[in-house]
């Protein structure tokens, strides 16, 4: 009997890793010749093995698209001048506030299809396969949750910046210099939060430089999200073993 076949896809995690490497910040850890790869899974018949390699290679996807999201990310952070005038400023936080959308709307496509793969290995009769799947899952799905948690934080810093300049718009900054009206978010109102990286780094300062320190953040996160997508690498074949 012909079985028809799924063709994996073949994904590499190796290169958006070293994207991401910080040229003026320490050498990561591993380095990039101990990092795993993620192999092509291969071609499996059409049974249970290839509804795994369908969602599996559909989590890769999402993974891979957000490591090179990342990379623009802290390019962007790293490059962007939120100071040099209103035009750069507006069009800094555009940029950002889409990298972040992106980050999270491939982040929850990539867990949904690790939670279908978890559902595949909770019903799995092969225990090397139960195991192996569930693994990968729980590797990948670490990878995808870090990805989410950054688009969260991402979104945390535009607002920030969006909050920023709403209390130095021109016509606030005239009617204070003027004395027409008290500085704003006063008389027991709330001051503003301060941006989430701060409580990262404990180190306050302009746009730019907050900028400079989500950069190095981000570039740390990527770093860890490319160790649990090379645990992920080492289960992806076993996740489809006796296939």
């Amino acid at each position: 009997m012909h079985f028809p076949t799924v063709t994996a896809i073949a994904l590499f995690v190796t290169g958006a890793a070293v994207a991401m490497a910080d040229p003026t910040g320490p050498a990561p850890s591993p380095s990039p010749g101990q990092q795993k790869q993620l192999k092509v899974i291969g071609r499996v018949r059409a049974t249970v093995c290839g509804n795994i390699v369908v969602h599996a290679n559909s989590a890769i996807s999402s993974a891979l698209r957000n490591d090179a999201t990342l990379s623009q990310t802290v390019t962007h952070l790293r490059n962007a001048n939120f100071e040099a005038d209103p035009l750069s400023y507006h069009r800094g936080v555009t940029d950002l506030d889409a990298l972040a959308v992106e980050l999270h709307d491939n982040a929850v496509k990539g867990v949904g299809e690790v939670k279908r793969l978890r559902e595949l290995a909770a019903t799995s009769k092969d225990p090397t396969r139960k195991t192996e799947l569930k693994a990968f899952a729980d590797a990948l799905g670490g990878a995808l949750y870090r990805q989410k948690q950054a688009a969260a934080d991402l979104t945390g810093f535009v607002s920030y910046l969006q909050a920023r300049d709403m209390r130095h718009t021109p016509e606030i900054e005239r009617a204070m210099a003027t004395d027409h009206m008290d500085p704003p978010l006063t008389h027991g109102a709330p001051a503003m939060e301060p941006s989430p990286f701060q409580l990262w780094t404990d180190i306050h300062g302009t746009p730019n430089e907050m900028a400079q320190q989500a950069a190095r953040e981000f570039n740390q996160r990527s770093q860890e999200i490319a160790l649990d997508e090379g645990t992920a690498a080492d289960h992806a074949e076993g996740a489809v073993t006796g296939c």
